[in-house]
């Protein structure tokens, strides 16, 4: 977890007071830009990454004061004043701004968001970044993570949403360094589900204001020189019910059309004999004809203008792709492999050992991570031993 984003996680209060001091009457509210020490530091970026609350995080200085003999504690005399002193921290390269979304039943909903090309230009600050950055394209990745409670921010739901170049290479896009915190989306608690869709994307629209706004490009500074570039969208990384809310699709499963990116079925979505043509991809000119004749329930999709089809160099719907690991949650990943095996069919015997090994490790862990990267690892063996095959 980065120190920039941590103002904003998930802090569960509690109701008691502090057992070991008593909060000071006068906290020191100087703006600082970095912590006293390294075990401050520490210390606060565990309570927050954990949500431990207030009582639970006293008991840590608690215990680190019994035992460390030390003659003046490092750290904070209680965790309320450890929170104070995050919250007045400013980091000159990375600020936050808010601005009102919507109103609704007398509440204000917030946007809290960073420039987006200072999100870029941070990203690229990162030595080992710019060493193997790709010259030939930027896009724009996005990663919608679980709504998370921050208290800093007045103790509303709200949605993180992080940013990635397609530029870096993926063994080094998965690093932390390589992703920047881009903002907090409002959460709107409404009946009314067109309001909550219309707020959700307001809030995309003020997100990528900054490229939309740029018609000639952008110059970055990259590897000790100016380099122009053309920022697109390319990927929007999310689970199901998220890549709903970006397609505007119905979230339902039961729903008559239920992928977000296509026409099929329901019942057909687990029929791996359908035909390429078939599979009906949505685009956004069938989906807006769809809304403009007020025809949008015979596609599933929602009664709410999506913004992404204004913009030019993205299909929302093929760009919006559900994370790997929530393929795993779903359990979609054995008949994935299923599917897979009758493409290797000249490799019986290790199609033969992969298959097995689903069928018996499906039933004691299924969705867990190590299978996909045993599956990854065996589809290239069976690439290489069928390569040997055509060589002989």
């Amino acid at each position: 977890m980065s120190l920039e984003d941590s103002n904003f996680e998930n802090i569960l209060d509690s109701s008691e007071k502090p057992e070991i001091f008593d909060e000071p009457k006068n906290l020191n509210t100087k703006t600082c830009t970095e912590f006293p020490n390294d075990a401050y530091k520490d210390l606060m970026l565990l309570v927050t990454k954990y949500k431990i609350n207030n009582k639970g995080g006293n008991e840590i200085i608690r215990f680190f004061n019994k035992h460390s003999n030390l003659t003046e504690s490092p750290l904070p005399k209680n965790i309320e004043q450890g929170r104070v002193f995050m919250n007045n921290m400013k980091f000159s390269n990375l600020e936050f701004s808010k601005v009102l979304i919507t109103k609704y039943e007398d509440k204000d909903y917030f946007l809290y968001y960073q420039n987006l090309i200072q999100c870029i230009k941070n990203i690229l600050t990162v030595p080992d970044i710019t060493q193997n950055f790709a010259l030939s394209y930027k896009n724009y990745e996005y990663n919608r993570e679980n709504a998370t409670t921050t208290d800093t921010l007045g103790k509303s739901q709200l949605h993180p949403i992080y940013i990635t170049l397609g530029n870096i290479p993926i063994w080094c896009r998965n690093k932390q360094d390589a992703k920047q915190l881009l903002g907090y989306l409002p959460i709107l608690e409404a009946a009314n589900k067109d309001l909550v869709h219309d707020t959700f994307h307001k809030s995309l629209r003020h997100l990528l204001e900054p490229i939309i706004l740029l018609k000639d490009g952008i110059d970055l500074f990259i590897n000790n020189e100016n380099t122009w570039f053309y920022p697109r969208v390319s990927t929007i990384i999310a689970d199901w019910p998220e890549a709903a809310s970006f397609c505007l699709v119905y979230k339902s499963s039961n729903s008559n059309l239920s992928c977000h990116s296509c026409l099929v079925k329901r019942e057909n979505l687990a029929n791996i004999d359908l035909s390429v043509n078939d599979v009906i991809l949505r685009t956004h000119d069938e989906m807006r004809k769809h809304f403009e004749n007020d025809t949008q329930r015979s596609v599933c999709i929602e009664s709410v203008h999506n913004f992404f089809w204004d913009l030019p160099n993205i299909n929302i719907y093929l760009a919006t792709v559900p994370d790997r690991m929530h393929h795993l949650d779903l359990g979609l990943f054995r008949y994935q492999i299923i599917f897979t095996c009758p493409i290797k069919s000249n490799c019986t015997f290790f199609v033969q050992v992969l298959y097995n090994f689903v069928q018996n490790m499906y039933g004691i862990c299924s969705g867990v991570y190590f299978m996909m990267t045993f599956y990854i690892y065996l589809l290239r063996e069976l690439y290489r031993i069928r390569l040997n095959l055509y060589r002989i």
